[in-house]
C-alpha cells in the first residue's frame, strides 16, 4: 500500500488509491498570532493531525509506504531529548528581523547567499535560531517533518529539499555549513542528519501496529513547493510551476545550483541530488483575500472574485501593493507593508478587490522576471497550482499579466501527489508511466494581447510606486 501526506501551513492532506479510486483526506490545525510579527503553531497538534489521517489508510496490504511532503521553513526548538521547548515557528514568523539585520551588518548580504542560495531573511533558520537562543532554552532544532519522523521512527533525519530551504545547508557540499553552524552556535549533531529524499525510514513496530500494518516506511520526500514540480512533471528549464495559495511562488527546475550574480532576488533549493529548483516566493497570496473577506465584509472568497469582475483592468486607477505580511522575493524587504494608492470617494469594494488580485499577479510577475534573468530561461510551459486555480477568472488574469499560456491540470493536491511520485521512485516503479496515466491537462489559458498591453503599462506604475515607498518603510 502506498500513500502520501502533505503537511501544509494550515492543514495536512493524505492521498492514496483504494479499489482503483483516489481518496483525499484533510485535517486542519491552528495558527496563532500572538503579536503582529509572530506566527506560531503547536507541533503536537500537527503530529496528531498527521497520525489521525494515517490511521484512516485501509490496511489492504501488510506494508504501508508513505511519501512525505512538508511546508518549507518551519522550525521547532528542542531540548537534548528532542522534546519541543518552543512552538513551531512557520515561514510567516518575522520576529527575528533584528537578528537578521545584525547578521547582515556583520557578514554582508552575500555571505550566506553564496553558501546556501538562500538570502538572509527572518524566514530562514540563521536568524530564527539566534532569536530562539535568546528567548528559549532550545538546544536542538528541526522542521515539523523531521519532528514527526522522529516521533514515529526514532530517527533524527532531514532530506535534502527541506534542509536546503533552511539557509543552513551548503548548496555545493550538500552538508550543514560549518561556518554558519559556528556563527549560530549550533553543533552538527544539534540538527537532523541530512539524507536522500528517497530514503525509507521504518516506523516503530508499535506505531505500525496502531496504524493497522505489519510494517510502515516513511519516504522522506521533499518540501511542498518543489514537490509540485515533481508531481506535474515540470522537471526541465522549459517548464515552470506557478502557485498561489496562502502565499505564492514561481519555480523552474535546473540541473545545477543557480544564484543571482547581480543581486539577491531568487533562492535555489533541491529536489534530489541531481535536480535544483530556482525560484522565488511571495508572502501575500490568498492571505490578502482572507484580509479582504474579514475587513471588507465579503461573504466568501467567491464573492471577492465576482465583485472584482465588475471593475475594469486597472481597477479605476487603484494600485494595491499587497505586502500585508512583508516581502520575500525578489527584494526581501520584510518591513514593507501593504499600500492602497489612488483611493477616492468614487471607488467601490469591486475596485479594491480587483486591485488586490492585480497586485498579487504583479508580485508573481516580479518573481517570473527574476527567475528568467537569473536562470537565463524563459519557460513556455507554465503549470498553475494552488487554490487560485479554482477561479478561471484569476488564472486568466495572471495569464494576461504574464503574457504567457497557463495550464491547469486535474491534480488538485500537487504537493501530496509529488510525494506519492517520490515514493514510487524510491520503490523502483515506473514514474513516467504513472504520471502520463494520472495527469491530464484540463484547460489552457491564453493571454489576451490587448489586456496584456494594458497590464504592461500598469506594471510600470506598480514598480514606480513600490520604489517610491521603500524609503518610508526603511527610514531610521
Amino acid at each position: 500500500m502506498i500513500a502520501a501526506i502533505d503537511i501544509g501551513t494550515e492543514s495536512a492532506r493524505l492521498m492514496f488509491k483504494s479499489n482503483g479510486e483516489w481518496k483525499v483526506l484533510k485535517k486542519s490545525y491552528r495558527i496563532f498570532f500572538p503579536s503582529p510579527e509572530a506566527a506560531e503553531q503547536d507541533p503536537n497538534e500537527i503530529f496528531s493531525a498527521v497520525f489521525d489521517l494515517l490511521k484512516q489508510v485501509p490496511n489492504e496490504d501488510e506494508v504501508l509506504y508513505v511519501g512525505m511532503s512538508s511546508v518549507f521553513h518551519s522550525i521547532i526548538g528542542l531540548d537534548e531529548n528532542l522534546n519541543p521547548v518552543t512552538p513551531l515557528l512557520n515561514w510567516a514568523d518575522r520576529r527575528s528581523f533584528r537578528e537578521k539585520e545584525e547578521l547582515e551588518k556583520k557578514y554582508g548580504v552575500r555571505f550566506f547567499y553564496e553558501k546556501t542560495a538562500c538570502p538572509l531573511h527572518p524566514m530562514y533558520w540563521p536568524s530564527k535560531i539566534l532569536w530562539m537562543k535568546k528567548n528559549s532554552n532550545a538546544k536542538k532544532f528541526c522542521s515539523i517533518k523531521a519532528y514527526i519522523v522522529n516521533k514515529m521512527t526514532g530517527e533524527f533525519v532531514e532530506e535534502l529539499s527541506l534542509a536546503s530551504g533552511t539557509g543552513m545547508m551548503n548548496i555545493h557540499s550538500l552538508e550543514w555549513d560549518g561556518e554558519i553552524l559556528e556563527i549560530t552556535g549550533v553543533r552538527k549533531e544539534d540538527l537532523p542528519e541530512i539524507k536522500s529524499p528517497y530514503t525509507q525510514v521504518r516506523v516503530k513496530d508499535e506505531i505500525a501496529k496502531e496504524l493497522g500494518f505489519k510494517k510502515v516506511y516513511l519516504i522522506l520526500g521533499g518540501g511542498d513547493g518543489v514537490m509540485t514540480n515533481v508531481g506535474l512533471s515540470a522537471m526541465d528549464p522549459d517548464s515552470a510551476t506557478v502557485t498561489i495559495g496562502t502565499s505564492g511562488a514561481f519555480r523552474v527546475v535546473m540541473d545545477r545550483p543557480v544564484i543571482d550574480r547581480e543581486g539577491i532576488s531568487t533562492w535555489c533549493y533541491l529536489i534530489d541530488e541531481e535536480n535544483y529548483v530556482l525560484g522565488g516566493a511571495i508572502n501575500n497570496g490568498g492571505i490578502v483575500l482572507m484580509w479582504l473577506k474579514d475587513v471588507m465584509r465579503f461573504d466568501s472568497y467567491d464573492d471577492i472574485i465576482e465583485e472584482a469582475k465588475e471593475s475594469p483592468a486597472g481597477a479605476n486607477g487603484l494600485v494595491f501593493l499587497p505586502f500585508l505580511n512583508g516581502e520575500r522575493a525578489p527584494h526581501w524587504r520584510e518591513r514593507y507593508r501593504g499600500v492602497l494608492v489612488g483611493l477616492t470617494s468614487s471607488h467601490r469594494r469591486s475596485d479594491i478587490a480587483r486591485a488586490a488580485l492585480e497586485g498579487i499577479c504583479f508580485r508573481i510577475k516580479d518573481i517570473h522576471n527574476a527567475v528568467k534573468r537569473v536562470g537565463s530561461v524563459d519557460p513556455n510551459r507554465i503549470v498553475a497550482t494552488g487554490s487560485f486555480t479554482s477561479s478561471p477568472y484569476w488564472v486568466q488574469l495572471l495569464s494576461d499579466v504574464l503574457g504567457k499560456d497557463i495550464i491547469v491540470t486535474n491534480v488538485e493536491n500537487p504537493s501530496a501527489f509529488g510525494a506519492y511520485v517520490m515514493a514510487l521512485k524510491s520503490l523502483g516503479e515506473d514514474v513516467e508511466g504513472f504520471i502520463e496515466k494520472e495527469v491530464r491537462v484540463e484547460r489552457v489559458f491564453h493571454p489576451d494581447s490587448e489586456r496584456n498591453a494594458v497590464y504592461e503599462r500598469l506594471y510600470s506604475d506598480y514598480k514606480f510606486l513600490y520604489e517610491k515607498l521603500v524609503d518610508y518603510y526603511y527610514k531610521e
